[in-house]
């Protein structure tokens, strides 16, 4: 199992997208709309300072706990893409596709607001799902 820690407040990739006449997304590097690449980069260069190892080139069930300053959170099905490519970006795995299953937690905390990422190898870890009724 590999832990890894962002520190500072989520991104979601949502919030930084433009479009063109013809509807299609795309991300600018410079400007108020650049701040998503900046966070990407971020977690690369975070990952990269805290894991030593080689590629991992098989699939990893991946935790993924956020954590706030508060509240406002907005949709947490936008944050998973951001903290994915920066993975990807970090060079520890070749493709996000990698990373499935994607479990995702929220969580507050006013003191210290930071990604954790938990990567499992599939060859050596299992994920069950319970859900039980109150």
């Amino acid at each position: 199992m590999i832990k890894l820690t962002i520190p500072g407040r989520p991104i979601s990739k949502s919030n930084f997208k433009l479009h063109n006449i013809h509807g299609q997304a795309w991300m600018p590097a410079k400007g108020k709309h650049s701040k998503y690449l900046a966070y990407e980069n971020m977690i690369a260069g975070y990952i990269n300072q805290q894991y030593q190892g080689e590629q991992i080139e098989e699939d990893l069930i991946t935790v993924l706990k956020l954590y706030f300053p508060d509240k406002r959170m907005g949709d947490l099905h936008n944050y998973p893409k951001s903290i994915c490519d920066g993975i990807e970006k970090s060079g520890i795995i070749k493709n996000d596709k990698q990373l499935k299953p994607v479990l995702l937690f929220n969580y507050i905390d006013k003191e210290e607001p930071r990604v954790e990422i938990f990567l499992y190898p599939v060859s050596k870890y299992d994920v069950s799902y319970t859900i039980t009724e109150k």
